[in-house]
């Protein structure tokens, strides 16, 4: 769970203004001093300033699809303090999400500077309060297990320290020891596909659902076929591709490989904002399949769609009336 600052502007200068090397169009770890001067500066030049990170991007949408509350929501992380308040816990208290899962730290939620050019986007992540998650895991490994295995299905989304990923995979283990039918959703990030190692190959070995984008499954495939990277998973895998264009869905089972048809984005098409565009997609597809498991491909429809109007806008998704038709006519579709 992060403070998001969102600016519309190339990186170069700002990188140049804070004294900070890092490469363009990518994510890279900052300290909470760097993050918290950036963020001054930032702010300064007009930045816009959002409750964000992957996970609670994801569930934000999930629970705004969720308005016959449907689905049963719970939410499982690390929320930071700022002054009094406890904003993203508070937030996911309004939208009906059970927080019990949710440890609340006194140090301030981790900053994400985010700099929003035609090319892409490039990122400075603090931990903030997830400079916690390793202490935390530990010390609630055997509670978080219990919480988890009564759940159908748990999204996974990663940290900056490089312990999480091993210590989150054995607390899926023995989450699925009491539970052997949870399914586990993992968008691993670059954060965590680009080290690679151990912890993400025990973290795989627990993943029935992986999200990539283009970049990430590149990298992850090695010029292999995606299957090999299913045979890292569990039986019964899904690897769930998306790029600009479309999605394409990878499985273990018949037919192999199915795709959404291409949709290249339009000529006069305009990139506002794509912070949190996978998180938007994740949290759709989620939505829909935990509905009807049988149809990820509509699922990923959804994502799709959502997640392209989410780029069009600065900010998370707004409900404007394209976007309720969109979710109306897949909530119409799905009833059939």
């Amino acid at each position: 769970m992060n403070r998001d600052l969102v600016a519309q502007m190339p990186c170069a200068p700002i990188l140049q203004a804070l004294g900070i090397t890092a490469p363009p169009l990518l994510e890279t770890a900052v300290s909470n001093v760097v993050a918290r001067r950036g963020a001054e500066y930032l702010l300064a030049l007009g930045a816009s300033e959002y409750l964000g990170g992957s996970a609670f991007n994801a569930a934000r949408i999930t629970a705004l699809l969720n308005d016959d509350q449907a689905l049963d929501l719970a939410f499982f992380g690390i929320a930071g303090t700022l002054g009094e308040a406890v904003p993203h816990r508070d937030a996911l208290d309004s939208w009906a999400v059970d927080t019990s899962g949710v440890m609340v730290s006194p140090i301030a939620p981790a900053a994400c500077l985010a700099m929003v050019e035609a090319q892409g986007r490039t990122l400075l992540t603090a931990s903030g309060a997830n400079s916690a998650v390793a202490d935390w895991l530990r010390r609630d490994m055997a509670g978080l297990a219990a919480s988890i295995a009564r759940c159908d299905i748990i999204h996974v989304t990663s940290y900056l320290d490089p312990e999480a990923p091993a210590l989150i995979a054995r607390l899926l283990e023995r989450a699925r020891e009491r539970n052997p039918q949870l399914i586990v959703s993992l968008d691993p990030g670059m954060g965590w596909v680009g080290p690679g190692g151990i912890g993400l190959r025990q973290l795989l070995a627990q993943t029935d659902i992986l999200h990539l984008n283009s970049e990430e499954l590149t990298l992850l495939r090695g010029g292999a076929e995606p299957a090999l990277i299913g045979t890292a998973m569990r039986p019964g895998w899904l690897i769930v591709a998306r790029t600009h264009d479309g999605v394409t869905l990878h499985s273990a089972g018949e037919p192999f490989k199915r795709k959404l048809p291409s949709s290249p984005v339009p000529a006069d098409f305009r990139v506002t904002d794509a912070t949190g565009a996978g998180d938007t997609f994740c949290g759709a597809f989620l939505w829909s399949y935990c509905r009807d498991a049988a149809q990820p491909l509509e699922a990923a429809a959804l994502g799709f769609s959502l997640a392209r109007h989410k780029v069009s806008m600065a900010g998370p998704l707004v409900l404007t009336d394209a976007v309720r038709r969109e979710i109306a006519a897949h909530k119409l579709e799905k009833s059939w």
